[in-house]
């Protein structure tokens, strides 16, 4: 297989820059190692989109990615049919050292741009704003333009959209090695379905950039990796927060925060220490009941552990200092890093656009825009966000969107037949882009009947669905007492 580009991995970043990729004329490849995009570091996001609040001076690129981002998420999920919502933000303070560290933050956020950030020292404005915030908050800070949005719905958008437009996308395509044949000026990438020939790579492969590196020689990247555990609270406490809440860490910089989400449940969560592999996405009762639900019950106080629904785990992968990394290979410049880390989400449009239009042309001339690029995409539907007489138009197409499969989220049969077209092979697959199994008894009712849908049209045992890939199968028929495997 031969394309002019490849890009290594099918993250958030990735697809982004699939997509940009998709707008010249040239051929260009996603290689993901996983049977499913979208689901290490993206999986694991908090979903929130930032204002670009410029605060650390040793990261310029990442504070301008994140601030130009900011202005262009709307439109793009606009564009791609996603989730989006402007809820904005309040930094809580409870003591006087914290507003003076939130009022640094005003001041630099101004200069940067941010003409509407503010503090709050008025508590009943602030009590107005969040009637359920803790009574101990003193002051916040405000920045309005603060948004939510659902990361995978932007991976799954994007790469539809590349895939429209010609990208090609290799999933279970794990690269071994990378090796340049200097005489027909290509690399010869070594993967689990073969060797893939291709001029020029763009290294995103988020928290494994670092070993994409080392295979042409290049130890330049220095990455760290840190967890995040988090909690998804049950949707009938939805009204008990408006904002995105976060307090400050240890290190005076922004951290334990409740969110809402898009969906319409909450997510609290708090930053904790570094792991040394992507893999150790495991959740602990100090992580969760000491740290994640403590916090959530000092930032708002009338959520009761109970409400919680389901503890993660998410890995954020990042340079040691912070910043981004956004530039040809000092080995060789036909392979581009594209490392973010925190902040990538915000942040991923711009870096791509900055890679096809400012970094590509310098190592490739021949940059020829597409006339006929058409940057819109439409989501599959759901039933639970549509009007009775849409959902009865529909029901006139495909009978099988009025037969609901999870009664929590109001899936029906339809969009997981749809979800699977468009290339879900998994339950959590199906999970993500339909919701089936996110609700309060977390796949409980549904589960088998995802299972066996999965079977049915990816022809199949329910003995071979997995839940994720690789070793997570689901079902174990070799059993006396056979079941459905609840893993995490």
């Amino acid at each position: 297989m031969k394309y002019d580009v490849v890009v290594i991995g099918g993250g958030l970043l990735g697809a982004a820059v699939a997509r940009e990729l998709s707008r010249y004329d040239m051929s260009v490849a996603v290689l993901e190692k996983n049977v499913e995009v979208g689901c290490e570091v993206t999986k694991g996001t908090h979903a929130i989109v930032h204002v670009g609040l410029s605060y650390n001076p040793k990261t310029p690129l990442k504070n301008r990615a994140e601030f130009i981002g900011a202005s262009m998420m709307e439109q793009l999920c606009q564009d791609l049919d996603v989730k989006y919502k402007k809820i904005g933000k309040l930094g809580v303070a409870f003591n006087d050292d914290q507003v003076k560290i939130f009022e640094k933050m005003v001041i630099s956020g101004k200069r940067f741009g941010l003409s509407d950030i503010q503090m709050i020292y008025d508590k009943d404005k602030l009590f107005k704003m969040e009637p359920n915030l803790n009574r101990d908050v003193i002051a916040a800070m405000w920045t309005p333009n603060t948004a939510i949005v659902s990361p995978w719905g932007l991976v799954y958008g994007l790469l539809e959209n590349a895939e429209a437009n010609g990208v090609t996308v290799h999933t279970e395509c794990e690269v071994n090695s990378i090796a340049w044949d200097s005489i027909d000026a290509l690399f010869n990438v070594e993967t689990s379905n073969g060797t893939i020939t291709a001029k020029y790579i763009i290294n995103a492969a988020g928290a494994h950039c670092d070993q994409i590196a080392r295979m042409v020689g290049d130890d330049s990247i220095a990455m760290k990796r840190v967890r995040q555990q988090k909690v998804i609270i049950d949707n009938n406490y939805q009204n008990a927060i408006k904002h995105v809440v976060r307090t400050l860490n240890a290190k005076n910089a922004m951290g334990d925060f409740i969110t809402p989400t898009v969906y319409g449940d909450l997510m609290a969560g708090v930053q904790l220490g570094p792991v040394s592999s992507i893999d150790d996405v495991d959740t602990t009762y100090e992580g969760i009941e000491e740290h994640v639900v403590q916090s959530m019950k000092k930032l708002v106080p009338c959520i009761p552990a109970t409400a919680i629904i389901r503890p993660f785990s998410g890995v954020i992968a990042q340079t040691v200092d912070g910043e981004f990394v956004v530039r040809p290979s000092k080995e060789n410049s036909h392979l581009i890093h594209c490392m973010v880390g925190g902040s990538g989400m915000t942040a991923a449009l711009p870096v791509a656009r900055y890679i096809t239009q400012m970094i590509m042309p310098l190592v490739k001339e021949d940059m020829v825009l597409r006339t006929d690029f058409n940057p819109v995409r439409k989501d599959l539907p759901h039933i639970h966000d549509m009007a009775y007489e849409d959902v009865a138009e529909l029901l006139e197409k495909d009978p099988r969107y009025g037969h609901i499969i999870c009664r929590c989220e109001t899936v029906s049969e339809g969009e997981i037949v749809e979800a699977i077209r468009r290339g879900a092979r998994t339950v959590d697959g199906v999970k993500f882009r339909t919701r089936a199994g996110m609700g309060r008894c977390q796949g409980g009712f549904c589960g088998p009947r995802v299972i066996a849908i999965i079977a049915r049209e990816l022809n199949i045992s329910p003995e071979e669905v997995t839940k994720k890939g690789g070793k997570s199968r689901m079902v174990d028929l070799s059993q006396k007492t056979c079941g459905v495997r609840r893993e995490s």
